[in-house]
């Protein structure tokens, strides 16, 4: 009987758990819309208040400052702004992503992997430029206390990705989802423009569902229409209304815009991908999401993380109350000063008839201003009257104080600041300050170097679900840098690839206090016992400090001089990949010849055909080759020669500068002396 009853349970819980298994895909859908909508407006409703905040932060950073009753004044002084770029200054430091095999066996396919990552990073292309979104996202968590980015790869046409610095009025999130974005029941960007063009673009391509797309374009067309019988709903999803071509608005375009939202909902345990138009609650795109192994595309830190809100507090929550304060007092003072300069008088209108004349003596050089004593029964002191306005003291005290507090508590003082430390201030203690501000930027940068090894894994699943079957890259060899290829098959490794983050600034330091210690370690140690190669690489590193490119190339004591030939080379191997015949190149030398060889050698296994077209290649080379050896030798033996010729021979003779006879016949004189 328990058992029968326990069976009933697990299938009445089966039954609710699978509420959408009998919908069709459309009926799903719009089931995901009316959810999605609710939770959009959810999340607007919640961070309505923080996102009014913000604004007042930004305002300030740009030197925009509200006007104050009765003071005369408004200059914004740079307090706020100095401090929010200081805190980005310090925390925009190099970070290096390295990719570690779990495996010895794939320590060559992890090393091709970070070589697609160095060239994705260093890409300048409008849709990568990581350099710059970085900057921009440390600068949005500085001044929001959170940033968000979004990373995606597509196939289409060809393998590219596009990193995004999604800004947090625009990003939807679970608003008791926690600290951790991935622990978050849904997702999404909103004001994702799109034009009326690219929406039938992306229906014929048959990105969009084409159905879909003629209902929003009729249904957006007609400007009583209203998504919700509640004007509330209706007010609240207003931004999402196409922007017509009206020309009185600024945001004229010329055509309809539609504001899309790209929405991640989990529904029945699985995460779904949807693309609406909130405002008409018409769906374009929807299917199962399983890019990046099925985690979000967007990647998010706090600077101040909380585990229990998303929207934790940042510095800027610090810094504005006080920051305001200083350009209040300041604004203040200067008030005061010219209250005082040109302060308010009252006269005696009996004594002073012509106020004009008065009023002029203020300002015109020896003037002079009737009055009426009243036959000098009235003293000229009592007929004016100025009113005192008192002196604020201390006003520059104050703010040193409020500033020197602040940049204290917050990381962004004197020191960071770039300023010349007080003269108070022993060696001691600016040493401590400096020691601890690198503590602090450290501990501040935790999240950050978190948030990269996140966008790490995304990278290496984007690879892996939108490379084509090859891709050239750059690996460091033995040489230095050199052009190779990444194949799918290479994405394919025994155990899970970890990642690595570390800070240059932190490498510096470590390799400062390492370097002294190998230093002196390797001057104790006899030169003859130790590998000669290993040696010199490691002082190249640890005391020179070079890159592994340089050491690489000071180490090649063979092809440093035929770097041209070798990538000439390059460059015809990868002609020949791309199924082109490169032309003979007459400046072909040994190096050029053997770099072909080598590389055709290594990837005989994978290159099938295109093997022996490298190595016909190559040895056709070899008579240019030849040529040029001996040309280059002639040349070399001829210069030679010149050289000597040139020189001036020094004289056998006992006697420089004279004939041999005359020589001879000194020495002999000398001798019978």
């Amino acid at each position: 009987m328990q058992n029968s009853n326990e069976e009933a349970v697990k299938s009445d819980l089966l039954d609710l758990a699978s509420q959408y298994k009998n919908l069709t895909k459309a009926q799903l859908a719009e089931k995901a819309v009316n959810i999605a909508t609710r939770q959009i407006v959810t999340c607007q409703e919640f961070k309505k208040p923080r996102i009014q905040r913000l604004g007042k932060y930004w305002e300030l950073y740009d030197g925009k400052t509200s006007k104050k009753l009765r003071q005369l004044f408004n200059v914004p002084i740079p307090v706020f702004s100095g401090m929010v770029d200081t805190l980005n200054a310090q925390y925009d430091t190099p970070i290096i992503l390295t990719f570690k095999e779990g495996d010895a066996a794939d320590y060559f396919k992890v090393q091709k992997i970070q070589g697609a990552w160095n060239m994705e990073v260093m890409n300048t292309a409008q849709n990568s430029k990581w350099d710059s979104k970085l900057r921009m996202a440390r600068k949005h968590a500085i001044m929001n206390g959170r940033t968000t980015l979004e990373y995606t790869a597509s196939s289409d046409p060809e393998y590219h990705s596009d990193l995004s610095v999604i800004n947090l009025k625009n990003f939807n999130f679970q608003p008791k989802g926690g600290l951790y974005l991935e622990n978050h029941l849904f997702a999404g960007t909103e004001d994702v423009e799109r034009t009326e063009d690219e929406l039938k673009k992306g229906a014929l391509s048959g990105y969009y569902d084409k159905t879909q797309v003629k209902h929003l374009l009729d249904t957006a067309s007609k400007s009583n229409y209203l998504p919700d019988s509640d004007h509330d709903m209706g007010e609240r999803l207003s931004r999402f209304k196409p922007l017509g071509i009206d020309p009185s608005n600024h945001s004229y375009v010329g055509q309809a815009v539609f504001k899309l939202v790209n929405h991640i909902i989990e529904m029945d345990g699985q995460r779904w991908y949807l693309c609406f138009h909130p405002w008409t609650k018409k769906w374009l795109r929807f299917e199962k999401w399983e890019e990046n192994n099925g985690l979000y595309p967007w990647v998010s830190y706090a600077t101040h993380e909380d585990d229990e809100n998303f929207l934790s507090k940042s510095y800027s929550d610090d810094m504005y109350s006080a920051s305001d304060a200083i350009v209040a007092m300041f604004n203040q003072e200067l008030t005061n000063r010219e209250k005082r300069n040109f302060g308010a008088r009252a006269y005696d209108k009996d004594m002073f008839k012509d106020v004009r004349k008065l009023d002029e003596a203020m300002h015109r050089p020896d003037a002079l201003v009737p009055a009426d004593t009243a036959g000098g029964t009235k003293a000229i002191a009592n007929g004016v009257y100025e009113f005192k306005v008192g002196e604020l003291a201390g006003t520059v005290n104050l703010i040193d104080w409020i500033s020197g507090t602040l940049g204290r508590n917050t990381g962004a003082n004197d020191l960071a600041m770039g300023d010349v430390t007080e003269a108070s201030k022993k060696a001691s203690v600016t040493f401590a300050e400096q020691k601890s501000v690198s503590k602090r930027i450290g501990w501040g940068s935790q999240p950050f170097q978190d948030m990269m090894a996140d966008l790490g894994k995304r990278y290496i699943f984007g690879l892996k679900d939108h490379m084509p079957a090859k891709m050239g890259i750059r690996v460091l060899g033995e040489g230095g840098y050199d052009w190779d290829e990444i194949t799918r098959l290479d994405l394919s490794t025994k155990k899970d690839i970890d990642v690595l983050i570390s800070s240059t600034d932190q490498q510096v330091q470590d390799s400062e206090i390492k370097a002294k210690r190998r230093s002196e370690a390797l001057s104790l140690v006899d030169p003859m016992t130790v590998n000669p190669q290993k040696r010199n690489e490691e002082i190249l590193r640890s005391v020179g400090g070079y890159e592994d490119e340089e050491i690489a190339e000071f180490l090649d004591l063979q092809t440093y001089q035929d770097r041209k030939a070798l990538a000439k080379a390059s460059e015809c191997i990868q002609m020949i990949l791309r199924n082109e015949q490169p032309l003979q190149w007459h400046g072909a030398n040994i190096a050029f010849i053997q770099k072909i060889v080598d590389f055709a050698n290594d990837k005989r296994s994978t290159l099938g055909e295109k093997f022996q077209i490298l190595m016909d290649f190559a040895l056709s080379h070899n008579e240019i080759a030849r040529g040029n050896i001996e040309r280059k030798v002639a040349d070399q033996a001829a210069l030679q020669a010149k050289q000597q010729i040139a020189a001036p021979t020094e004289s056998t003779a006992d006697n420089p500068g004279m004939s041999g006879g005359m020589s001879r016949a000194m020495n002999i004189a000398e001798m019978a002396v």
